[in-house]
């Protein structure tokens, strides 16, 4: 489980990497594509909960080496990292309890429809817990105050495209990986 989780928190990293070279990140704002929000469900639906600590330590190292130690919120920042890790596994046990997590059928085969579902849900859980934990203590990279509406549309719509377009990649271009290695 060790190796497994030093590379969910590298696939983890790297999406952030390509996030923050792509358009920076104000943790104030968001971005309108996040794929590592894709990375840590794919994590969650491949590994089980034992993805935690490498998903967890992904985000971390997101925040220290390429958000400026989360645009200098050494509090809020990693408490927001936290919530990230966390927001997939309470997505997903929520879909348990109410008996909506059939991610794979009989066949082994994805049901894509429930892990669009469980995108769906893991980025509102993301965005309601950051918007109370990030409101009225965190600006933006101008010192302005985060503006509710703008930080759900953001934060909302970046992680559920996000989410989607890692996804997409992953099963469109390494399915047989997958299967042979039998993860799915």
């Amino acid at each position: 489980m060790l190796i497994t989780n030093v590379l969910i928190a590298l696939v983890v990293f790297a999406t952030s990497f390509l996030m923050a070279w792509l358009s920076g990140v104000d943790i104030a704002l968001g971005n309108y594509l996040w794929l590592p929000m894709g990375a840590k469900v794919l994590a969650f639906l491949l590994f089980g909960f034992w993805a935690f600590p490498g998903v967890l330590l992904g985000s971390l190292l997101s925040g220290f080496l390429l958000y400026d130690f989360w645009n200098v919120n050494p509090i809020y920042g990693p408490l927001g990292s936290l919530v990230g890790a966390l927001a997939p596994m309470l997505a997903i046990l929520i879909m348990q309890f109410f008996r909506l997590s059939n991610f794979f059928n009989d066949g082994m085969k994805v049901q894509f429809g429930h892990v669009l579902f469980l995108v769906i849900l893991s980025s509102l859980i993301n965005t309601l817990f950051k918007l109370f934990i990030y409101l009225n203590k965190v600006t933006d990279l101008n010192g302005q105050a985060i503006d509710p509406v703008q930080f759900i549309q953001n934060y909302l719509a970046g992680d559920i495209l996000g989410g989607f377009v890692f996804i997409y990649i992953v099963f469109k271009f390494f399915t047989p990986q997958l299967v042979k290695h039998k993860l799915i």
